[in-house]
């Protein structure tokens, strides 16, 4: 009788363990039919929300007339007694600022601000050049600016076309409004602070010009080594460049250091295959792999192996230098070469030149807002050509496929993001990047351009092989750097 008892309850803990797996099984299922979307979404989200953005606090006393200037470089005027709270009072004690800037695709990517104006005949991408959300508080409750009073602000742009406009995110209907038709368009004026910092004398500029005008022939027999760090390393001179033509791709340089030590540095280089097919490969198709594979001594040229998606070559290529970086390679070469520390001095006055020039190259749209929020210094864009395709992401080394939920497109010409679920319209002509989260948290781009214009409304089934970044980056600046160089 006891063993019977024993057994029953034996059978019906077995039960309703099955019912409870069928249960559990069944919940899953449903979620993953019914929220998948929402929950990839919120995967995406929660991946982008961890890179930093640029963006910057302030505290001031709101009594007071406040200048600031954001972390990239926006000019803020504020007047007294510009804030008050909800019920129209004025704030006690100090407040605080926040400026959150994105003049970036790499920005505009991670703070998934929609980038389309709603037009009599439908929405239009819009291509920013500056965007920026001005937010205001008193001891965590947020204000607003009062009656009457404005924010003067000048906006840095790379972007010198007169013909954009100012938009402002309601809130309340979730869309763009345009307040402003071209915004004015001034060059920034250094105050004396600034011009005192970057001034150089003219012994400096002498050194400078003795110092852009010196060489090192390389064309020893044995090639230079020097013990760095322990470590035994032939030296490399970095080739001057500044109007040929050059490359920029991710290689693995562990067996060669040499090549860490400079800044901005590119490639350049000649092939057995025709130049015009180099230069074809590293401008249209999307780069696989591109491996050293051994180093010729003392040219100091590199044989990189590079594995294209359509294309398959071996070439020698040489490190060179960017423009005014030509000088700060230079210094790094010769003091390696010379067995003495980099003279940091004369690379803070080479840089500081660099700056100043880059500085004058820089343009600032100026005007005045009169609330708090989300602006944008934008103008419409509508794709000359376009071609729809289906993606079928794939990881080449593991042959996993991908299916996101949602797509982000980036057309480098272009300084805009555009999301997209499904399908996906793009420029053929461009050089287009589309990068999403995969189910594993990672972020995957791929290159795609080149297609063939569509002629007819078929949208054309891709598959795409897509490169998973093995670490997460750390701020947009990091991301915006890894884009760039794709």
């Amino acid at each position: 009788m006891i063993y019977r008892q024993l057994f029953l309850l034996i059978l019906i803990a077995v039960t309703l363990s099955i019912t409870s797996c069928n249960n559990n099984k069944q919940l899953k299922t449903d979620t993953s039919s019914a929220d998948l979307i929402t929950i990839q979404k919120a995967f995406v989200d929660s991946v982008l929300n961890s890179i930093e953005g640029q963006t910057k606090i302030f505290t001031i006393n709101p009594a007071k007339q406040q200048n600031l200037v954001s972390k990239k470089g926006i000019k803020l005027a504020i007047p007294a007694n510009a804030f008050v709270t909800a019920s129209g009072e004025k704030p006690s004690g100090n407040i605080k600022i926040k400026v959150s800037e994105y003049h970036t695709a790499a920005d505009i990517l991670i703070s998934k601000i929609p980038m389309q104006y709603q037009t009599a005949s439908g929405l239009v991408q819009m291509e920013s050049a500056g965007m920026f959300n001005i937010e205001a508080s008193a001891k965590g409750k947020p204000l607003q600016l009062a009656q009457g009073k404005e924010i003067g602000l000048q906006v840095p742009s790379k972007n010198k076309d007169a013909d954009f406009n100012l938009y402002y995110f309601d809130p309340a209907t979730n869309e763009w409004k345009q307040t402003m038709i071209k915004l004015p368009v001034m060059k920034d004026e250094l105050t004396e602070e600034e011009n005192s910092s970057e001034k150089i004398s003219a012994t400096e500029t002498a050194a400078l010009d003795e110092s852009q005008g010196m060489t090192i022939e390389w064309a020893a027999t044995d090639a230079v080594k020097r013990t760095i760090d322990g470590k035994s390393v032939t030296l490399v001179k970095p080739i001057c460049l500044y109007d040929d033509v050059f490359f920029t791709f991710p290689t693995i340089t562990n067996k060669y250091p040499e090549l860490n030590f400079y800044k901005e540095a590119v490639w350049t280089g000649t092939s057995n295959a025709d130049n015009n097919k180099l230069q074809a490969a590293f401008e249209s198709d999307q780069l696989v792999l591109a491996e050293i594979l051994e180093r010729e001594t003392p040219l100091n040229k590199y044989l990189i192996n590079f594995e294209f998606k359509h294309v398959k070559f071996s070439a020698y290529m040489s490190i060179a230098s960017r423009g005014n970086f030509c000088d700060i390679n230079d210094e790094i070469y010769l003091s390696l070469y010379e067995q003495r520390p980099a003279d940091e001095a004369k690379i803070e006055k080479i840089t500081r030149k660099i700056k100043k020039q880059k500085k004058e190259d820089e343009i600032y749209r100026s005007f005045a807002i009169n609330r708090l929020g989300i602006w944008n210094c934008d103008r419409l864009y509508l794709l000359e050509k376009k071609v729809n395709i289906t993606p079928r992401f794939r990881t080449k080394s593991t042959n996993e496929l991908h299916t996101p939920a949602t797509t982000f497109l980036i057309d480098k010409k272009i300084n805009s993001v555009w999301t997209y679920q499904k399908e996906i319209t793009l420029n053929p002509d461009s050089d287009n990047i589309l990068v999403f989260v995969s189910d594993k948290g990672r972020l995957c781009y791929a290159r795609i351009n080149k297609l063939p214009a569509a002629t007819t409304e078929k949208t054309i089934h891709l598959e795409i092989d897509v490169t998973e970044m093995e670490d997460k980056p750390d701020s947009t600046d990091e991301l915006n750097a890894l884009l760039e160089g794709v």
